[in-house]
């Protein structure tokens, strides 16, 4: 499945469409000690995520095109080897993982019109309360797809003042108006009941309106800095100017309607299959193949140590447009929030392909 999720470009919230040319990428060959951090990274860590890409790898047909040579062609029989060898690799050994890579994958920097870096976003699954009843401090309908007879092309100003109440379409109530919001531009999240009952919500359509930013509108209004205008700091300017708040964010007219899903405790990306926090990567699949190891080197947005890891294709988003491009999945809730939403990095990205 796509997202719709939360991408911070240019300081501002951007709505996810888009493709690329194939044709500006270059696949440079390279050797395992000029990856900045290769020997340092914990390379085990990046087992569960590519023995879930060697199940859909699996149930492919060999012919199908999939990235394995430096001039982009390539097919998914090339990796089914590779695939099968891996299930001999001791989970728990680092160096045995690192020593598999090495044996059986050569790393090739992307470059493009002469550059080896691009930029790198972050993103993450949302957590609320929530209510299957209105009262107390569940108080923000999210709703399901209108039925066929109901107007669905109503912008967000009307529908948060009311415009579906009655017609049975809410899902469920939570207590957080500015979360809420927040995850239909992310377009899925984790609900926890009163009950205790978690649940996941993903998106089933929307109202028909464009998309606007409202980090872009703050800063145009001088309310924010553009070096202000991440998750957190149009947030903290919603929570602090409550009265203008929700005139903020109808500004953005598009609206997202959810449907439920049970929460199995995965959150499944384009490849489809189950996400790893900090070991999946969304990309442009017209530049790299869904399943593509990946070495990735930026930044921590938040000036941790730097990321320089094992990584793995598994996602997309129509923001994530270039071949140095990538949308790192933090996992899910506040603390995920606070790193995907803070980062914007410059970095460089290698794919790894069979020998």
């Amino acid at each position: 499945m796509v997202y719709t999720r939360l991408i911070i470009a240019l300081g501002a919230l951007t709505v996810l469409t888009g493709c690329a040319d194939k044709a500006n990428m270059e696949l440079v060959p390279t050797a395992y000690h000029h990856l900045p951090g290769w020997e340092h990274d914990s390379h085990a860590e990046v087992l569960p995520a590519l023995h879930h890409t060697c199940k859909a790898i699996a149930k492919k047909p060999d012919s199908t095109k999939m990235l394995t040579r430096a001039n982009g062609d390539g097919q998914v029989a090339d990796w089914k080897p590779v695939c099968h060898r891996l299930k001999q690799v001791n989970p728990k050994h680092h160096h045995e993982v690192k020593h598999f890579i090495e044996t059986h994958l050569t790393p090739y920097q992307i470059i493009t019109e002469g550059k080896d870096t691009g930029t790198f976003t972050g993103y993450f699954v949302p957590q609320l309360r929530g209510s299957r009843k209105r009262h107390g401090r569940y108080q923000t309908p999210l709703y399901r797809m209108p039925p066929a007879g109901v107007n669905r092309k109503i912008p967000r100003s009307q529908i948060v003042a009311g415009a579906f109440k009655g017609k049975g379409m809410e899902i469920l109530y939570v207590d957080d108006p500015i979360g809420a919001f927040f995850m239909e531009i992310q377009g899925t999240g984790r609900i926890r009941l009163e009950n205790g009952q978690e649940l996941r919500l993903n998106v089933a359509g929307q109202n028909g309106f464009p998309y606007v930013g409202i980090g872009k509108v703050l800063v145009d209004r001088g309310d924010l800095k553009l070096e202000e205008a991440s998750l957190q700091g149009i947030r903290k300017w919603l929570l602090t100017h409550p009265g203008q708040a929700q005139a903020i964010m109808n500004m953005n007219p598009s609206y997202i309607f959810f449907r439920e899903d049970p929460w199995t405790g995965d959150v499944v990306g384009s490849h489809n299959v189950p996400l790893t926090p900090a070991r999946s990567m969304a990309v442009d699949r017209s530049y790299i193949s869904l399943g593509t190891p990946l070495w990735l080197s930026a930044p921590h947005p938040l000036n941790g140590p730097p990321l320089r890891r094992l990584m793995v294709a598994q996602d997309t988003g129509g923001a994530i447009k270039g071949p140095i491009r990538g949308d790192f999945y933090w996992g899910v809730g506040e603390h995920a929030g606070e790193h995907a939403g803070m980062m914007k990095s410059k970095g460089e990205l290698f794919v790894l392909l069979p020998k």
